[in-house]
């Protein structure tokens, strides 16, 4: 009978750790918050085991083992493995086993269920953010169309699926932050220009302004790429050997293979291959010195939601993300849906009032009402004695 996902993770988790590890509180949403329980059941049922104080002597430094050797007589001279050896050959387990460390690790058995499920340990590992049921879909789209079922593989169709979905649902700045983890799996596959062509991908979004839900930001609020993501793409560049009008070339003929179909930009790719030689060379982006070439977002337009005036939103509002990294850093919090003013339901056949014309309003005179007398009943008014003599 085979082990769960979460049980796999665990003896991921666990394996070549030393026996008094505990799960931190930051990975209880990958391994459960019974990981610590969970280990020695899984050490009962034979899926790991602890270390034998042999296959763990030489983790001890030459210095400890040159004073052990000559305390029972025999040299202290030679390499590390000339030292772990004459200890292991010489020397009975029991006398040593209570100075070397003891650890987990997986048996045959346990072995034998992590590399069947290597996809899942994969996105553990590396934090891509790929569910469970989004793996399994994947593994069996692969196995339906009899594809090579590799690890690398079914993360990669993975990748593919949740790009479709975002696509299709305009969620730009979740698509944003995918195009960085799948950067972050090339340079982990050592595949530098794949890495490089996800992170064009990301500078793409970032200067386009789309924002999830196919929302467009002010040009004030334009998010510029982080300039810890610009270093990477420079150190990319150099690796490959790649020269800034090379890499110009390449961001044009990438965006154009792999790019998504935005519904707006601000900016053209060849006004974004510039921008982006100005920030490998260092240079921030500055917002005034390309207003002119920007494009000019339509607010009736029915592709994607534009405001003229920012808006905030409460604290919590934004984008939510499962799995925490030291990579979240480089991703985009940004909120996915706007406040709903209040709506004033109005019948159907309620016309405009009529409002005149600026030439109408002058012919119009408007009638002067005269001014009513009000006399209080039971008093009179007291005249002062000028109004006496001049008879008013």
């Amino acid at each position: 009978m085979g082990l769960s996902v979460r049980d796999i993770l665990i003896l991921d988790y666990f394996d070549g750790k030393p026996v008094h590890t505990k799960a931190p509180a930051y990975q209880e949403k990958v391994l459960g918050p019974h990981a610590n329980q969970r280990i020695r059941l899984l050490l009962e049922e034979g899926w790991i085991r602890y270390t034998r104080p042999q296959e763990t002597v030489n983790m001890l430094p030459d210095k400890a083992l040159a004073d052990f050797l000559a305390h029972y007589g025999y040299s202290p001279e030679g390499s590390h493995a000339q030292l772990v050896r004459r200890v292991v050959d010489n020397i009975p387990e029991t006398d040593y086993a209570h100075a070397v460390p003891k650890m987990y690790i997986a048996t045959m058995d346990g072995r034998r269920e992590m590399n069947s499920h290597m996809a899942y340990i994969l996105n553990a590992r590396g934090n891509y953010g790929l569910t469970e049921g989004e793996i399994g879909e994947a593994q069996r789209t692969l196995a339906v169309r009899r594809e090579p079922c590799s690890a690398k593989s079914i993360l990669l169709r993975a990748f593919q699926q949740k790009i479709e979905i975002f696509t299709m649902g305009g969620e730009w700045t979740r698509l944003r932050n995918l195009y960085f983890t799948m950067g972050n799996f090339y340079v982990r596959q050592d595949e530098n220009h794949t890495a490089l062509t996800m992170l064009y991908l990301v500078f793409l979004l970032d200067m386009s302004g789309m924002e999830n839900r196919n929302r467009l930001v002010t040009y004030e609020e334009l998010f510029p790429t982080q300039k810890g993501i610009i270093l990477l793409m420079n150190q990319l560049r150099k690796e490959l050997g790649m020269s800034e009008m090379a890499v110009k070339t390449d961001f044009l003929s990438s965006i154009a293979r792999m790019g998504p179909r935005l519904p707006f930009s601000y900016f053209s790719p060849q006004v974004m291959a510039r921008i982006l030689v100005e920030r490998l060379r260092g240079f921030d982006f500055d917002r005034t010195r390309y207003i002119s070439e920007a494009n000019t977002p339509d607010a009736s337009s029915k592709a994607y939601h534009y405001r003229s005036v920012p808006f905030s939103l409460p604290e919590g509002r934004g984008e939510r993300r499962d799995n925490s990294s030291p990579q979240d850093s480089f991703g985009i919090r940004r909120h996915l849906t706007p406040p709903v003013p209040p709506v004033m339901r109005v019948p159907a056949f309620t016309t405009r009032p009529f409002v005149p014309s600026h030439k109408a309003r002058r012919k119009v005179k408007r009638k002067v009402e005269p001014k009513r007398k009000t006399s209080v009943k039971g008093k009179e008014k007291k005249k002062n004695w000028i109004a006496r003599i001049l008879g008013r």
